[in-house]
């Protein structure tokens, strides 16, 4: 990432977002392989995390066509 890009404050704060998603996923992968959650709960808290990953995407403005470039 380019620190002259007009969007690098909102790059940074969505790796910041997409590296605790992916952290989240994997506590909760371990409570399900432990036998602490169902995989109907996992599966929910994990399509509840991909919802707020895709409105923090959309909330920032990044990845659309004018980002590109």
């Amino acid at each position: 990432m380019n620190q002259e890009d007009p969007t690098f404050a909102e790059k940074m704060l969505f790796n910041a977002n997409l590296q605790e998603f992916a952290m989240r996923i994997g506590f909760i992968c371990g409570l399900e392989a432990q036998e602490k959650i169902s995989q109907a709960e996992a599966y929910d808290r994990i399509k509840q995390l991909w919802k707020e990953l895709k409105r923090s995407k959309r909330n920032l403005n990044i990845g659309s066509d004018v980002d590109k470039g």
